[in-house]
C-alpha cells in the first residue's frame, strides 16, 4: 500500500473538512492520532456493501436471521489477515460475540474452513484462501440467511466482482471503477482505509469501539489456530 498518499489523502479530507484532532495511517492499518494513541482501523465496517447489509437486517428486511456464510480468497492478504476480517464482519454483522470455534487449515495454513457459533445461537462458516495469484483481484462473497430472506453483497450468480467499465484490446483487458469521488489515485483497500481513519478522527467514540472490537478479536484468533492444531471445537463463552 502506498502510504505517502493514503496520508496525503487524509490530510486533504481533515483540510476540506477540519476535524479538532489529526493523525497518521501505519502499517497494519493502524492510526496513530495525537498522543501516540493507535486505533486498529476497521474499514469494512463502513464500506457501503457491508452497511447495506447491516441495515437489511436492522430494518427488518430479513427475519430471524440463523446463518451468516461468507467466503475469500485473496492473494496480497495472509489468512491470518483475511480470518481476522472475516470473524470482525461475523460479530458486526451477527451483533452477537463468538462462543466457539472450529477450525481447519492445509496447504501449510495457507487455506482455511472455520465454523463459528456466535453467543445468540447464529451459525457462521467461513472459507478463506491465500492462494489466489498475487495479481488476481480478490474475490469473496458474504451470504446472511435468515427465516424470511436472503441477503448477498453480490448479486446472483456472480462469481467474480464486476468493475464499473471494461476495456478490452487485443490480449489485454482494462477495467474502471471508482468508489469515491474525493479519493482518485487510490485502490479500493487504500480508500477505505483513508475512510476508516477519517471516520475515527472525527467521531473518538467509534475509535473506541473498534479498540474493543479489536481486543475480543485476540483470543478467537488464537482459537483458530489451536483449533486447527488440535482438531476439536474451542468454547469462547456459554450460548444463551
Amino acid at each position: 500500500m502506498n502510504l505517502a498518499l493514503m496520508n496525503e489523502k487524509l490530510q486533504f479530507l481533515l483540510a476540506k473538512y477540519p476535524q479538532n484532532v489529526n493523525g497518521t495511517i501505519g502499517d497494519g492499518g493502524v492510526l496513530t492520532c495525537r498522543g501516540h494513541k493507535q486505533i486498529k482501523l476497521l474499514p469494512w465496517r463502513i464500506e457501503r456493501r457491508f452497511t447495506e447489509l447491516k441495515n437489511i437486517i436492522q430494518n427488518g428486511t430479513l427475519e430471524d436471521v440463523s446463518t451468516l456464510r461468507f467466503a475469500v480468497m485473496d492473494g496480497k492478504l495472509e489468512l491470518a489477515e483475511q480470518l481476522y476480517r472475516e470473524c470482525d464482519l461475523a460479530v458486526f454483522l451477527g451483533e452477537s460475540a463468538i462462543a466457539s470455534v472450529y477450525a481447519v487449515m492445509a496447504a501449510e495454513n495457507r487455506i482455511a474452513n472455520v465454523l463459528l457459533k456466535l453467543a445468540d445461537g447464529k451459525s457462521v462458516s467461513i472459507e478463506c484462501s491465500a492462494l489466489l495469484p498475487p495479481d488476481r483481484t480478490a474475490v469473496d462473497r458474504h451470504e446472511i440467511i435468515a427465516r424470511r430472506g436472503i441477503a448477498c453483497d453480490r448479486t446472483v450468480d456472480t462469481q467474480v466482482p464486476q468493475e464499473s467499465i471494461y476495456v478490452f484490446k487485443p490480449g489485454v483487458t482494462q477495467t474502471y471503477t471508482d468508489v469515491d469521488a474525493e479519493l482518485f489515485g487510490l485502490d479500493t483497500a487504500e480508500i477505505w482505509l483513508v475512510r476508516a481513519a477519517f471516520a475515527v478522527l472525527k467521531n473518538p467514540q467509534l475509535g473506541q469501539q473498534w479498540q474493543a472490537a479489536d481486543q475480543a478479536q485476540q483470543p478467537v484468533m488464537q482459537a483458530i489456530y489451536q483449533s486447527a492444531a488440535d482438531g476439536r471445537t474451542i468454547k469462547m463463552m456459554e450460548e444463551k
